[in-house]
């Protein structure tokens, strides 16, 4: 074989190896970038949420009533269970109030004008000044401007690393790998259901790590202005705040801890700017029961829609009836009385 013939066949081989990489990558879709969707893609590893739910707002069509806002407890409300309502769920882990409005402009730029409804799940850890988070959380800048460079999803397609989210999320779909949680591909996100003992384990590490790292060194930092804010740049939307429900081993570590006198000045605080906030996290049937949740922070899917219930006041059967109560500027000191944490 002459070297030119050699070259040829080593470059048409190196292209097809290119091709197929890139292949599986559209087939598989990994960065939410493209459209298809199909029985061995519906499992998608969230490797970063705010990349990815990013990248759907570019990527995708996105003509939505409603954004729902806030951190991975809130990633798990099915978005499909607010009846009437077309939502976009921009939740991502460790979502921080700051982050708010830059992705609800840049949400409302892809839509072309202001939302009907902000819904906004609401987490206490968020107050501490000092928290210590498990790893740096890029601005939204960052995930915006990447979406927004030019190639950015076909150069996507050529990256190994990508292939290898591909090949995970392919392995984990086509074998029915167990999988602790993902998303389908109408960005559904699935919780696994763990035995008794493996929840006890997660809920003793997780109020360790609320104790030693998130309310470590607590000062309480205050959001009224930055709320203030979204709601002079949405003048015309409908807000919609909710407490995210802590299970009762959280809740006895704010009493533990002394905080308290913060816990329920943040609760005023958000009532005194929206003017109602529904409050789920206090104890009740169910923050109590611990079957409802995965650890001591993340509920399942069905308590999500229990809160999606009680929020647009389409109470089904099967929703408690202590769960939730709107808090008003009337009533909030009564009810701060009958439902302190003890």
């Amino acid at each position: 074989m002459s070297y030119k013939s050699w070259f040829f066949s080593t470059l048409a081989l190196v292209m097809l190896s290119l091709l197929a990489v890139a292949g599986f990558n559209w087939y598989i879709d990994p960065h939410w970038c493209f459209g298809p969707s199909h029985r061995y893609n519906q499992v998608q590893m969230p490797f970063d949420e705010r990349a990815q739910k990013t990248n759907y707002v570019k990527f995708h069509p996105f003509a939505y009533d409603a954004l729902l806002l806030g951190s991975s407890r809130v990633t798990y409300i099915n978005p499909y269970d607010f009846s009437g309502l077309k939502v976009y769920n921009y939740g991502v882990n460790n979502m921080l109030p700051e982050e708010y409005y830059d992705y609800i402009e840049y949400a409302k730029k892809k839509r072309g004008k202001e939302f009907d409804y902000i819904i906004i799940g609401l987490d206490f850890w968020t107050t501490n000044q000092n928290k210590e988070l498990p790893s740096p959380i890029k601005e939204p800048a960052f995930y915006i401007k990447q979406a927004e460079s030019f190639g950015y999803r076909y150069k996507m397609l050529f990256s190994y690393d990508t292939y290898k989210l591909s090949r995970k999320n392919y392995l984990a779909a086509a074998r029915s790998y167990p999988v602790d949680y993902f998303y389908d591909r109408r960005l559904v996100k699935h919780l696994r259901r763990l035995s008794e003992e493996e929840r006890k384990a997660k809920i003793e590490n997780a109020v360790a790590v609320y104790r030693d790292r998130l309310y470590r060194d607590y000062t309480y930092v205050s959001y009224a202005e930055t709320f203030r804010q979204l709601k002079r740049a949405n003048p015309h939307t409908r807000f919609i705040v909710f407490t995210t429900p802590e299970s009762l081993p959280l809740l006895e570590l704010i009493e533990e801890q002394n905080l308290t006198p913060y816990y329920q000045q943040w609760l005023r605080e958000n009532v005194e700017v929206f003017g109602e906030v529904y409050h789920f996290s206090y104890p009740n049937s169910v923050t109590t029961s611990l079957a409802n949740y995965y650890d001591a922070s993340h509920f399942y899917p069905h308590v999500g829609a229990w809160i999606a219930e009680r929020l647009l006041g389409r109470e089904k059967r099967g929703l408690p009836d202590d769960f939730g109560v709107k808090l008003t500027r009337d009533n909030i000191d009564q009810v701060l009385k009958k439902q302190a944490l003890r």
